[in-house]
């Protein structure tokens, strides 16, 4: 039987190694889940999805648990999809292979570091995972969907590594995903807004709670994984049952505004995003 989210977000830290341009600084206080808290919001969720992604802000390699935290997610039979700068996995790549869990790895190679050398690294780690593990190389794109100095060097790279023919690479600087490999992608997009609260364009539909809903570090529930503050803040997971949140008339009234085309939060208002879905 289907679920209701096809994916929930959960933030296991909101730590990060680095400090890149395009993340949006966070207000809140730095925070890793323990492995308890992540257990239980494991068992509270999974009737809900089978899909979680280990991210919101923060670099889910760092968390001082991780294989516990993976652990927990082979136990109850939970697909994951990881979000990483790809620094450190070289690192944790022996740690990583072991676990069933993980189907899809995001790799950001638009990561804010002093070179590229860093990429071999990366690609040797991801030689390593089973081919049944889907990569996803992440690339910003510029105005009128054109590379800049950087990334057109970071398609470079990929060319060595993997080989690609010139007609592969022209499809990269030109289309939004493109298969490199055996289960290996290059998915290419414009660099996102965090949203604000700075206007009120009340007008709009957005995925937000239909679709997915997001859990930060600590505990915070909110309507979706750019919600970076919690500031549409739906309840605590480690305070309430996942059903009782999403009973409230707080939850309710966002739901039954996306479904009526309207932003009942400001912070959706305010949002980008709701203008890429269509009802």
């Amino acid at each position: 039987m289907k679920k209701r989210f096809n994916r929930i977000y959960i933030e296991i830290t909101n730590k990060c190694n680095l400090s890149c341009s395009f993340c949006k600084k966070s207000t809140r206080f730095l925070k890793e889940m323990s492995v308890k808290e992540f257990k239980e919001t494991i068992y509270k969720v999974k009737e809900y999805t089978d899909n979680i992604c280990l991210h919101v802000k923060g670099e889910p390699l760092l968390h001082s648990n991780l294989n516990e935290i993976l652990n927990i997610c082979d136990d109850n039979n939970i697909s994951i999809s990881l979000t990483t700068n790809g620094t450190l996995l070289k690192a944790k790549i022996n740690d990583l292979i072991r676990h069933k869990s993980i189907s899809k790895i995001h790799i950001s190679l638009n990561a804010e570091v002093n070179n590229l050398q860093h990429l071999n690294d990366i690609f040797k780690a991801v030689s390593d995972f089973q081919q049944d593990k889907i990569i996803i190389y992440r690339l910003w794109a510029q105005k009128e969907n054109k590379l800049d100095k950087k990334s057109t060097e970071i398609v470079e790279k990929l060319k060595e590594h993997y080989h690609l023919s010139t007609e592969t690479v022209e499809k990269i600087k030109k289309e939004k995903n493109t298969k490199i490999d055996i289960n290996k992608y290059v998915d290419k997009d414009y660099l996102f807004e965090w949203p604000t609260v700075s206007n009120d364009k009340t007008n709009g539909f957005c995925e937000g709670l239909k679709s997915q809903l997001a859990i930060l570090s600590d505990g915070t529930v909110t309507a979706c994984c750019l919600d970076d503050d919690g500031l549409i803040n739906l309840g605590n997971i480690f305070e309430e049952d996942l059903k009782d949140i999403l009973e409230k008339e707080k939850t309710k009234k966002i739901i039954a505004g996306f479904r009526d085309n309207k932003c009942v939060e400001k912070l959706c208002q305010s949002c980008y995003y709701k203008n890429r879905f269509k009802k």
